[in-house]
């Protein structure tokens, strides 16, 4: 029995699941301020303080202009990477689940341009919004409606039950007509092509090619639109690839999907099981043993497999057998751990009826 891959069992992070809409606030002739060399963004009510009662740092007399007569919706940062909208600004769309009325604004900080974020159109879409629905403001701005909600995912940490209403309400278009599992062929999802990032395996070049002669279909996200992957994740039965905020994508596709994902260190951040926990989505994550990590230009790190096609040959094993995994990995940790207390102390567990 080969001993490549490790499971993942250790999270780094939390992965509260939390029944409760988060809190909403409505402040009605609002004035919202932005960020200053000298002050923090800020939003006050008519008698001129905070929704929360604390006064607000700022000058009561600035001047302040007028926003259009319709409800606006805070949104905080616009995260302009993929997976740092998903699990940041996406926390605050929750509200549109339920909106009546004319369509909000929607408020957002920061120096990004919301037309030119391709993930963009396509989730506003499923509330009849468009990216130019988003407004920012430069200076202090009457805002005759305003809502403030808590979000409905907060990285590593915890996901409100609506937030998986969220995910499902956008992507439930993207995949409708799909023959869900139909495709039996896996997908890896390279990142071959990304000039920056976090995280990059450094010799991904030789593990796709030990793939691809096992039938493996190599795919790479940045080249499809956003309801084009969700289709691939929603008609093959697994998808692979090192962990990285494309696996995230899972929670827009149908229900139970199957991933196994490949990271650079035995721990795994908690943002995959908690983006799993939403839609069902069966993340199977693996370290492969003897792996290195170093500085890599352009990424926050690289890291390598010292086995592609070893590594290659177990995540096609494992991707044939990926219903009995659980116990097909508890058998392999089980010999993982005998090996390691050694073969007198193995004995003895194996006579005290321990694995």
């Amino acid at each position: 029995m080969t001993d490549l891959l490790e499971r993942c069992r250790v999270v780094w992070g939390r992965t509260d699941r939390i029944a409760a809409p988060p809190a909403l606030r409505v402040v009605t002739d609002a004035v919202y301020r932005p960020a200053t060399d000298t002050a923090p963004w800020s939003v006050t009510g008519p008698d001129g303080t905070h929704p929360d009662g604390n006064p607000p740092n700022v000058a009561a007399d600035d001047p302040v202009g007028g926003a259009e007569p319709v409800p606006h919706l805070y949104l905080g940062p616009l995260a302009p990477h993929y997976g740092h909208f998903l699990v940041g600004t996406l926390g605050r769309l929750w509200p549109l689940l339920d909106w009546h009325g004319p369509p909000p604004r929607l408020l957002y900080r920061g120096d990004a341009e919301p037309v030119a974020l391709p993930f963009l159109a396509p989730i506003l879409s499923a509330f009849g919004l468009t990216p130019r629905d988003l407004v920012r403001f430069d200076r202090p701005t009457r805002i005759a409606y305003l809502l403030l909600p808590e979000p409905s995912l907060v990285e590593q940490a915890s996901a409100h039950a609506v937030h998986a209403d969220l995910v499902r309400t956008i992507g439930r278009p993207f995949w409708s007509g799909v023959t869900v599992d139909g495709i039996e062929r896996p997908a890896y999802l390279s990142k071959t092509r990304l000039a920056s990032g976090i995280s990059r395996l450094r010799n991904e070049p030789d593990l796709e090619a030990a793939l691809a002669r096992r039938g493996v279909d190599i795919v790479h996200p940045e080249a499809l639109e956003l309801p084009d992957l969700v289709r691939l994740f929603s008609e093959r039965r697994v998808v692979m690839g090192t962990t990285g905020s494309a696996f995230h994508t899972a929670a827009f596709a149908a229900p139970g999907r199957r991933i196994l994902g490949l990271n650079w260190a035995p721990h795994l951040n908690a943002n995959f099981p908690l983006l799993d926990g939403l839609n069902g989505t069966q993340g199977r994550y693996y370290h492969p043993a003897g792996s290195d990590t170093g500085p890599d230009d352009g990424f926050h790190f690289g890291w390598s497999v010292p086995d592609p096609e070893g590594v290659a040959e177990e995540l096609v094993r494992r991707a044939a057998e990926f219903d009995a995994l659980e116990a097909y990995d508890a058998k392999r940790d089980a010999a993982r751990r005998r090996a390691e207390r050694g073969p007198l102390t193995a004995r003895i567990g194996r006579w005290l009826g321990r694995p």
